[in-house]
């Protein structure tokens, strides 16, 4: 199954090499047939490509703060809600260590 590892770096190089890292695995796909209506709602985190690689600045990092917020207050159901409401809170996690650790966040792909 495609996903996005989302890895705390600032460069190309560093993140190849990086082991630590938040693993999205299904989450995006779920997340876009779930908010196929609302795509604004998330659209940061919903327009990431999974073949690629993006870079998130200080300015998405914060945005994608935001969103982890909203996603975790959104999906509060059983079973595949709670993996969401669990990847968002390590994402959001994750972005606060980048902003204060002055490191970018690398999604890479798969």
């Amino acid at each position: 199954m495609c996903g996005i590892n989302f890895i705390l770096t600032n460069t190309y190089k560093e993140a190849y090499k990086e082991e630590i890292y938040v693993e999205e695995e299904g989450i995006h796909s779920y997340l876009l047939s779930k908010e196929k209506v609302s795509k604004n709602k998330f659209v940061l985190l919903l327009n990431l490509n999974i073949y690629g690689e993006t870079i998130l600045y200080r300015d998405e990092i914060n945005k994608l703060i935001g969103i982890c917020d909203s996603v975790i207050n959104t999906y509060t159901g059983e079973d595949k809600e709670q993996k969401v409401r669990s990847f968002a809170k390590e994402l959001n996690f994750f972005c606060i260590e980048a902003l204060q650790r002055k490191k970018h966040i690398f999604a890479i792909g798969d």
